[in-house]
């Protein structure tokens, strides 16, 4: 969460976070290339670094623009759970410490804050016979 924080406020700021990816490809430095307007790429061969940081990674944000550079194909912007690591489309998120859980916990794991159960189903009344 902290480093979404810092994603969000060099969004903010203008500030350009690029990333040279040399083993796994990792989803949450895609989106912050990608949110910041920076540049993500996996390097093919390692013999080719040096050309890559030279060419791809030094040109300020002006020269960028005018340069023909690699585009980001497909973003995952989907979250991970806390309590399993596993990517969710649709989750339950502790309105307090903003984390989010694949199953409706009754108390958050990081933050420790308490919520009810509510059950959105209306109660009949009963009738009174006369």
């Amino acid at each position: 969460m902290n480093f979404m924080m810092v994603i969000f406020t060099a969004q903010k700021q203008n500030t350009i976070i690029d990333a040279c990816i040399l083993d796994q490809e990792s989803s949450l430095l895609q989106q912050a290339c990608d949110i910041t307007n920076g540049i993500y790429l996996k390097i093919p061969q390692l013999s080719g670094l040096l050309q890559y940081l030279l060419c791809v990674f030094l040109p300020d944000a002006k020269i960028r623009k005018k340069m023909t550079l690699p585009t980001n194909v497909k973003i995952d912007y989907r979250a991970a759970c806390f309590c399993h690591r596993n990517l969710v489309d649709i989750g339950y998120v502790c309105s307090v410490c903003l984390s989010i859980y694949c199953s409706f916990t009754p108390i958050c794991t990081t933050c420790h804050a308490t919520f009810k159960i509510v059950d959105p189903r209306p109660i009949p009344k009963k009738k009174i016979k006369k």
